[in-house]
């Protein structure tokens, strides 16, 4: 726009010097032949085609020597290009038509290829502050987002170290009141068994046998308290984050979406199946990005574990057959994953059309 701008205001200057300086030989169609050539000029972005419109322009004002007056209506398209130092043509045409021009006409052509310059000068170089500043801005700006970015993952990472210190202290808390309470407890029923076996004292034995029950009560609420908290004690989402975050042959996209947590076989069960296909993807696959998906719906649980490695045409054929007679599992490690999801009436399906893909469906 400023570009525009400055031509505009070249323009009616070059215009009304031409008129002033020529005003009985003027031609209507020289103006519109420039006027032509200018628009070309700011029209296209193709440096050549600007030169050769420059080139034409020269060619005009050689054969009608009035049109130098409208000479800078190009020059200024052509200044600050690749081909600007061809701008000193103009000489040519000034100097073959010398005597074809005053003194004034010669004062007045300076000052119009001065104005010229001056103005392309100065929205070339306020076009270079607009790039610099919006450069600038959007480096600002993207670094902005990356610290944004970095703050997030560090607290997340944050709140991900916190919950494993929680579980990890519920854990320990929950082995050292069954390995200290629970036997100190289990020691005193086995002492008050002892005693009522040698005691012959009925009213002794009466009460023994109610400390033993209240003993026996207070023994069967700690074991269920620590199976509670040991139960916590396993986050589904962390152990599995904890294994993809220490898998290292390749990126891994983990999707969680349980909204309520499985029993704690079943914990077990989903992290050592897991587990195991990160395992066969390190020593089998030729994969560069695993993807784990642990979703809930309504009537089941569902885990999705794929790559993107490629079986070899061998192993290809022997998997489709091995389909085909609904015998996958000649390997260990797959026969020990379907094993224990058909320990919860589960089913488990593979593909390796596009990748290798284990499919995995647990009722409720």
């Amino acid at each position: 726009m400023q570009f525009i701008t400055d031509k505009m205001i070249l323009f009616g200057i070059c215009l009304a010097l031409y008129l002033f300086s020529y005003p009985d030989t003027f031609s209507p169609v020289h103006i519109l032949a420039f006027i032509i050539l200018t628009c070309l000029c700011s029209y296209t972005e193709n440096q050549r085609i600007r030169l050769a419109l420059f080139l034409l322009a020269l060619g005009v004002c050689q054969y009608f020597p009035p049109c130098l007056l409208l000479m800078p209506l190009v020059y200024y398209d052509i200044l600050y290009g690749i081909y600007g130092n061809f701008v000193f043509l103009i000489l040519i045409p000034l100097f073959m038509n010398f005597t074809e021009y005053h003194t004034i006409t010669y004062i007045l052509i300076l000052m119009l290829f001065t104005l010229a310059t001056f103005l392309k000068h100065k929205s070339f170089q306020y076009t270079k502050m607009i790039l610099e500043y919006n450069e600038q801005r959007d480096t600002s700006k993207e670094l902005s987002l990356l610290q944004e970015e970095r703050n997030q993952s560090l607290l997340e990472n944050q709140d991900y170290e916190i919950n494993v210190a929680t579980l990890n202290e519920r854990n320990r808390i929950s082995k050292e009141i069954h390995d200290n309470i629970g036997h100190i407890l289990s020691r005193a029923l086995l002492q008050i068994g002892a005693l009522l076996m040698v005691s012959s004292d009925e009213i002794q034995k009466e009460g023994l046998q109610d400390l033993r029950s209240s003993l026996s009560q207070g023994m069967d609420s700690i074991r269920s308290s620590i199976h509670n908290m040991y139960d916590e004690s396993i986050d589904l989402y962390t152990s599995i984050e904890t294994l993809t975050k220490d898998f290292t042959f390749c990126p891994v996209n983990f999707d969680y979406d349980i909204r309520n947590t499985p029993d704690i076989k079943l914990k077990y069960a989903l992290i050592a199946i897991t587990k195991e296909a990160l395992s066969n993807i390190m020593k089998h696959s030729n994969a560069t990005k695993v993807r784990i998906s642990l979703l809930e719906h309504p009537a089941m649980y569902q885990l999705i574990i794929s790559d993107n490695g490629h079986l070899s045409e061998e192993k290809l054929i022997k998997l489709k057959a091995l389909d085909k007679s609904q015998n996958y599992f000649d390997g260990m490690g797959l026969q020990n994953m379907m094993d224990r999801v058909k320990g919860f009436q589960g089913i488990m399906n593979i593909t390796a059309d596009n990748g290798f893909k284990i499919f995995i469906s647990i009722p409720k």
